[in-house]
Formats: C-alpha cells, structure tokens, sequence
C-alpha cells in the first residue's frame, strides 16, 4: 500500500474546498454548522469560515463532526482527486448491502483488468 503524504497547505486547502462545497450542497449557514459540531455561537461562524478559508485546519475530532454534520464521510473531506471524492460520496449513500456489492464489483474489474493486461 502506498500512503502519500500531503504538505499541511495541500491538505488543509482540500479540506477547505471540499468543506465549501458539502455546506452549500446541504444549505446550511458557517454558523449554523459550527454550532451543530459544538462551537460557541459566538465564534462558530468565524471558524467554520476560517476552515472554509484554509487558514486553519480543525483538529480531528471537529472534522469527524463535521463530516457527521453534513452527511459525509471524513475520507471525502480530504480527498485531493475530485472524482475520487464524488465516487467516495456516491458510494457512501449506498446502503451497506450495495456498498459491499460495490467492492465487490470494482475488485472484479480490477482483476479483469490486470488479466487482460498479464495476456498481452
């Protein structure tokens, strides 16, 4: 398994960018959704908007919050490949019977793939 590490910039404006875009996708306000992952009313707005800004990166646990917030998985949130990150949404809506088919199919390809390849 090759694991690539990020510079905190790289992962923190993906973080931003993807954060922007579930948020508006789900219609919900900065502050409103910093207080639905336990900010202060009176910084939630501030923060998120400074999440979404990229000027900082929230620790962990406030990410895992807010990708529980707005229904997504904490993967897609730092996903740097946007359809990576939309197959990653996708897949994630599928209930979990689906979700285990779906991996199922994928690997199979895989292996179809590397046969066809091993052929030539």
């Amino acid at each position: 398994m090759i694991i690539k590490h990020f510079s905190t910039s790289i992962n923190t404006k993906v973080f931003a960018h993807r954060l922007r875009q579930a948020r508006l996708r789900m219609g919900i306000a900065q502050d409103k959704l910093g207080v639905m992952v336990g900010l202060d009313e009176g910084v939630a707005s501030a923060r998120i908007s400074r999440y979404e800004s990229g000027v900082h990166e929230p620790p962990l646990d406030t990410a895992k919050g807010i990708a529980h917030a707005l229904g997504v998985p904490l993967g897609y949130l730092y996903c740097d490949d946007d359809l990576l990150a939309d197959i990653i949404l996708a897949a994630s809506e599928l209930p979990a019977a689906d979700q285990e088919k779906f991996l199922e199919s994928l690997r199979d390809r895989l292996e179809q793939l590397k046969t066809k390849k091993d052929d030539c």
